[in-house]
Order: C-alpha cells, then structure tokens, then sequence
C-alpha cells in the first residue's frame, strides 16, 4: 500500500508542478496583455480580470498543496533544530496534524462553496463559479494524499 501511495503522490506531486508552471505562465501573460491594451490601445479586456483572479486562485491553492508535499511551509527551524529529537518528533507531528485539520476544511468548506455557487455564472466569462470554488476541495484532497504519503515515507524509510 505504501509503495502504491508513494507513486500516487510522485505522480500527483508533477502534474501540480506543470499546472502551477501553466497558471504562473498564464496569469502573468493574461495581466502583461491587459495592461498593454489598457495603456497602449486605451481597450481593457473585459475578460483579462476573471481570467487572471481565477488562474491566481487554482495557482495559490495548488501551490499551497505542493508545500505540504515538499514540507516547505513556514517552519521555526531556530526553535525545533535545539529541541530533543523526541520534542522535535512530536512538534512536527502536531504541525501535520494541523494541517490535516486544514485541508479537511478545506475541502468541507469548498464542497458547501460550491453547492451554493452551483448555479452561478462568472460576469465575464460566464463560467460556473463552482469550477472556481473547486480549487478548495482539490488542494484539500492533494494536501491529505501529500500528508499519508509523507506519513508512510517517514515511516518505511
């Protein structure tokens, strides 16, 4: 089981690097293009907002989620490198725990977010803002499978 987790979240782990890569691309060239028809043709895209605000959401949230496969969030390295291995062992598991706790709410909190947007339309694209609302329940669900792989990781080896 764990040899299959750990594949799942190699896999998991680069298809969010090349989708965090896209997003990145594309909401730094979609406000490169609306600030050139704005200032250069004096014609904003009425769309260049929801495209880049949208992009900006599943590229935070995402990246959110690789931080938790890389551990790379916010740490006190001062504090915990002169703890006891024991005290260390045990500040690290109560920060996954934390995050555990967080990505279930995310993904409980994305789930009702999108039940009440499900009908709903963005103005300018007119895309269910449910798709936009699915970035929660997606970096939660990522964020779970990051944790037990780190988990099963520490674990075997």
């Amino acid at each position: 089981m764990t040899k299959r987790l750990r594949a799942l979240d190699r896999v998991l782990v680069t298809l969010e690097t090349y989708a965090v890569g896209v997003l990145l691309i594309a909401v730094c060239g979609v406000v490169l293009l609306q600030v050139l028809m704005r200032y250069l043709f004096a014609w904003p895209n009425p769309w260049s907002e929801e495209v880049s605000r949208f992009c900006f959401i599943w590229l935070s949230l995402l990246g959110a989620s690789l931080a938790v496969a890389r551990r790379s969030h916010f740490r006190f390295d001062q504090v915990t490198g002169r703890l006891p291995p024991r005290a260390t062992k045990a500040v690290e598991t109560s920060a996954a725990a934390v995050v555990l706790l967080f990505a279930l709410l995310l993904i409980g909190t994305g789930i009702a977010l999108m039940d009440l947007t499900m009908g709903e339309r963005s103005a300018a694209l007119n895309l269910p803002l449910a798709l936009v609302y699915a970035a929660a329940p997606v970096s939660g669900v990522l964020m779970v499978i990051h944790l037990l792989a780190g988990t099963s990781t520490a674990e075997v080896g």
